[in-house]
C-alpha cells in the first residue's frame, strides 16, 4: 500500500485532508481586518442564493460572468468551505493572529486551517466515499468513521471494522464472528484475493480485537488503508456481480434460454 504521510504542522507535504493526495503544502500567517461600525461579519444564507440564481438568468455577456463569479464565491461560504478571497490590494492587514495558520495543497488548492499544532479544518474527508451499492446502514457508519478520522483515527478503524460486519451479513452471512463469516465465503467460491482483503481488515492492528471495538495501536495509516480496503472488497463481492446479473439479464431471452439448456447438459 502507498505510504500515508499524516498531516502535521509544519511539514513541506503531507496527504492532504481534504484530496487524501500526498502534494506540497504552501503555509501561511494570518490576519484580520475588524468589520464595519456594526461590528457583526456576515455570512451568506440560502435567500441570497436564490436572488444571485435570479440575477443571473436576467444577465448576460460581462455582466453574466461577474454574476457567476459572486455566485460561486457565495456558494463556497454558504458551504462552509474555507477558502481565499482576493482582497483589496490597497488594503493592509491591521492584525496578525498569532498560533492559527493556514496550509494550501497544491494539488486541490484547498486550506487547512491550524491552531497551533492542531488541525482545526478539515474535521471529514470527503475523498472516502462509501461504495453506493452498500446498505444504508453501511454508509452511515463509513461516511461516519470519514468524519471522525482526523480527530480519532481508532474510532474511525473500529467503525470501518463493523462495516466489514455488516458487509458480511448483506451478502448472506450471519454477521456475528467475521472469522467463520470469511471461511463460509471462501467455500462459496470468494477470490483469494477478497479474502485476503477481508482478512487484512480483521486481524490489522490487534488481530484480538472484534469488529467495532477501538484498538489502542491503530493509527492514521491504519485507518485510511481501511477505508480504501472496505470499498474494494464491497466493489468485488457486490457491485461487479450486481453489474453482471444486469448484463445477463438484457441478453435476448433465447440466447439466455440456450446458454441454460446448455448448463443443464452438464449437469
Amino acid at each position: 500500500m502507498a505510504k500515508y504521510t499524516e498531516p502535521a504542522f509544519g511539514l513541506k507535504s503531507f496527504n492532504c485532508p481534504h484530496c487524501g493526495a500526498l502534494a506540497s503544502q504552501v503555509w501561511y500567517t494570518t490576519g484580520a481586518v475588524r468589520v464595519g461600525d456594526a461590528g457583526i461579519p456576515h455570512l451568506v444564507d440560502r435567500e441570497v442564493l436564490d436572488r444571485i440564481e435570479a440575477l443571473i438568468e436576467r444577465s448576460n455577456g460581462e455582466e453574466l460572468v461577474n454574476w457567476v463569479g459572486l455566485r460561486d464565491e457565495s456558494l463556497r461560504e454558504y458551504n462552509e468551505e474555507v477558502f481565499f478571497e482576493i482582497p483589496d490590494k490597497t488594503r493592509e492587514y491591521k492584525r496578525i493572529i498569532r498560533n492559527i495558520h493556514i496550509s494550501e495543497c497544491y494539488r486541490c488548492e484547498k486550506l487547512s486551517i491550524w491552531s497551533h499544532c492542531d488541525l482545526l479544518y478539515p474535521l471529514s474527508n470527503f475523498e472516502h466515499e462509501p461504495n453506493e451499492d452498500l446498505s444504508a446502514e453501511i454508509q452511515k457508519d463509513f461516511r461516519e468513521a470519514s468524519k471522525i478520522v482526523n480527530l480519532s483515527p481508532r474510532d474511525a478503524a473500529a467503525l470501518l471494522r463493523l462495516c466489514i460486519q455488516k458487509l458480511c451479513r448483506q451478502v448472506g452471512e450471519r454477521g456475528k464472528d467475521v472469522n467463520t463469516d470469511i471461511g463460509n465465503l471462501v467455500r462459496k467460491g470468494l477470490d483469494t484475493k477478497i479474502q485476503k482483503a477481508l482478512d487484512i481488515v480483521r486481524v490489522t492492528g490487534n488481530n484480538s480485537v472484534h469488529p467495532g471495538q477501538i484498538d489502542l495501536e491503530d493509527d492514521k495509516q491504519i485507518a485510511v488503508e481501511l477505508f480504501s480496503l472496505v470499498n474494494i472488497i464491497a466493489d468485488a463481492i457486490i457491485s461487479q456481480p450486481k453489474k453482471i446479473d444486469a448484463m445477463y439479464a438484457s441478453l435476448p431471452e433465447g440466447a439466455r434460454k440456450k446458454i441454460e439448456d446448455r448448463d443443464k447438459k452438464r449437469e
